[in-house]
């Protein structure tokens, strides 16, 4: 049986500890990027020694790897009502919004998996199955298909440059109207008839 100081069990100061850790790796990803993450870094800003880093992550690439759970979480959890309900456009709004008032979420999502192979894995492994379940009908062909990867895989280099643009201000403050650009960019795009190859002959 655990001991209790102040209050709290040794289980509850580990997570604790876990959890002022994974905060700073999600600031410092999300405000500096993936080259500025460290473990005497992450461990300073938490004001732990380094023995308290290994009790929760193994590396630093375990911690990435939390860290990128952890923003994809807050994704899931801002887009889930519009997701369960096919809702295309009201996704795009809630996961502006939710950008828009956290911008790490938009780095550690979309800016840094460019660079970085490690999240383009975690990205190649998670945001597929959210952005067929918000496209719903609008994908024409199997997700199989290495035709339809191919218009995802413009879709999502679409969806990096407009979202970005969008959490940096430079595409003005009417979340609606951006909302609906995106929607629209993103059903022509995965229909048969938005695709260069619908036009060979």
């Amino acid at each position: 049986m655990s001991r209790s100081y102040g209050g709290q069990t040794a289980q509850d100061r580990a997570a604790d500890r876990r959890a002022r850790l994974l905060d700073v790796g999600i600031e410092i990803i999300g405000t500096q990027g993936v080259s500025a993450l460290g473990m005497r870094s992450v461990c300073r800003a938490a004001g732990l020694s380094q023995r308290f880093f290994y009790e929760s992550f193994a590396d630093t690439d375990a911690l990435l790897h939390a860290v990128y759970r952890a923003a994809l979480s807050r994704l899931e959890d801002a887009v889930a009502p519009a997701v369960a309900s096919a809702d295309l456009r009201a996704v795009v709004e809630a996961a502006a919004r939710l950008m828009e008032a956290d911008p790490r979420i938009c780095r550690i999502l979309l800016i840094e998996p460019v660079a970085d192979a490690r999240l383009r894995h975690y990205v190649r492994e998670t945001i597929p199955a959210i952005a067929l379940a918000a496209l719903g009908d609008r994908v024409a062909g199997s997700p199989d298909d290495p035709r339809v990867r191919m218009r995802f895989s413009a879709l999502f280099g679409a969806l990096i440059s407009l979202f970005v643009e969008w959490t940096e201000g430079s595409l003005g403050t009417d979340r609606a109207a951006f909302a609906d650009h995106v929607t629209v960019v993103a059903t022509q795009l995965m229909s048969e008839t938005g695709t260069v190859g619908a036009t060979r002959r």
